[in-house]
């Protein structure tokens, strides 16, 4: 998609959706390799539904129990890449939050940028900038981010044991 040529409140727009695309299969990725590990065939849908996807596990707590869960993968070679994956996965999370509950504070007459400012959790006011540029390499790393997930998922899931 060429950026460049959308008006600001469109670029705004494409540019959350696809964060926000983006941050659901990477945490698709995460459920999955929590699913895989974590339930049978049996309870696998249940477990999914019930536990997962409830409504108040957040993005961030699924993180932090996959992080917790990499030792129980006894040292296969595909969860040593986990950790780092996940920190990226939270850095891209704390980025694409900045679009989804920041608010637009580009000042007047900045053209082909959009600033987005957000307070943190301590009460720091961050300001982002994205350009078409920036956004363009943002949708780059974050595929690739999104293809070793799930590398590392599937040679997660084709390491356990099937009784």
């Amino acid at each position: 998609m060429d950026y460049k040529t959308l008006l600001r409140e469109d670029f705004d727009a494409v540019v959350t959706g696809e964060l926000t695309h983006y941050a659901i299969w990477l945490e698709d990725e995460i459920v999955t390799i929590l699913a895989d590990h974590y339930a049978n065939d049996a309870t696998r849908s249940d477990f999914v539904r019930l536990i997962l996807r409830r409504d108040g596990l957040t993005f961030q707590s699924k993180i932090e129990i996959a992080r917790a869960t990499v030792p129980a993968f006894r040292d296969h070679l595909a969860a040593a890449k986990l950790p780092g994956l996940l920190k990226r996965v939270e850095e891209f999370k704390g980025y694409r939050n900045a679009f989804a509950h920041g608010l637009d504070q580009t000042p007047e007459g900045v053209k082909g940028e959009i600033h987005v400012g957000l307070v943190n959790r301590a009460g720091k006011e961050t300001i982002r900038k994205v350009t078409p540029e920036s956004h363009s390499a943002m949708m780059d790393a974050t595929e690739r981010l999104l293809v070793e997930l799930r590398s590392v998922r599937e040679a997660l899931a084709a390491s356990i044991p099937r009784n």
